[in-house]
């Protein structure tokens, strides 16, 4: 009996750590439209949405010189979520400096509503 514990323990170890799937899922990437502040507000401004928050975003980024072609350091980038609440649109926005000077809609969608924490609505 204790040398089929044994096994069971040894085959549970090796089947543990030679798993070779992904630990914490994949990259993937999605198109992006980015332009100009003007390009990119003028499109928004039709929607009349607010800013709502901005804090600044950890973005995996290529690197060419890497073995996976992405950096092992994060970009931070200035990231922006405006929104209009009588109508529900939202758009987030990130910003990437020189030298590329651009302003990228990450996304865009409705129904924005803001979580009821206690209070009354």
């Amino acid at each position: 009996m204790k040398l089929l514990i044994a096994i069971l323990v040894v085959f549970t170890a090796v089947a543990v750590f030679t798993d070779t799937r992904a630990k914490a899922g994949e990259w993937n990437e999605k198109p992006v439209m980015c332009g100009e502040e003007t390009e990119v507000f003028g499109l928004m401004g039709s929607k009349d949405e607010q800013l709502l928050m901005t804090g600044d975003l950890l973005a995996k980024v290529k690197d060419p010189d890497e073995a996976n072609g992405l950096s092992p350091v994060p970009a931070i980038l200035p990231l922006a979520v405006y929104v209009n609440f009588d109508t529900g649109s939202f758009t987030i926005v990130e910003r990437h400096g020189d030298p590329y000077n651009v302003y990228c809609i990450i996304a865009l969608g409705q129904g924005m509503k803001l979580p009821n924490y206690g209070g009354t609505e």
